[in-house]
């Protein structure tokens, strides 16, 4: 299962895909690299230097870390690649997390545990079009929670 989600976890795309597509795959399932947005951030198993690169040259945000033995290229068709390696090398990947927002990943995450506590950890359907309509139901129940409001958190003095 793959989600595409806004700052206010309002599910905005879902795809299911059969257990031998890379997440590179889903992560296009849910997300076309011409989309109407300003940052996409994923983990790690989502990187793709291609992707990353036609969504920087778009004007897009791609904060989705490269793996950890990534190298430099130094090429033109690299560029955001190559910062990303540099970035992460000399400062570490704590600072990139930081410096990129990285942590609001965790709000698909978030999204995800709400899923398998509340609606279960498996797809109740066996056929791939009707795990994909399960999909959208989870999606529009997602985000009819969402519109009862969101928890408010605050300390105490």
């Amino acid at each position: 299962m793959h989600l595409s989600i806004d700052p206010q976890m309002n599910v905005h795309q879902i795809a299911i895909t059969e257990d031998h597509v890379c997440d590179e795959a889903g992560l296009d399932a849910v997300l076309a690299v011409n989309a109407n947005v300003d940052c996409v951030i994923a983990d790690g198993a989502y990187y793709s230097i291609a992707q990353t690169e036609a969504w920087s040259a778009c004007g897009v945000l791609p904060v989705i870390p490269p793996p950890a033995n990534a190298v430099v290229h130094d090429q033109p068709a690299t560029r955001w690649h190559d910062h990303l390696v540099r970035y992460i090398k000399d400062k570490g990947i704590h600072a990139f997390r930081n410096k990129y927002g990285y942590g609001q990943r965790a709000r698909v995450e978030s999204q995800i545990s709400r899923i398998k506590r509340c609606i279960g950890a498996r797809l109740l359907t066996r056929r791939l079009e009707s795990q994909q309509c399960e999909g959208v139901i989870i999606a529009n129940l997602l985000n009819l929670w969402n519109s009862f409001g969101r928890p408010v958190c605050f300390k105490n003095a």
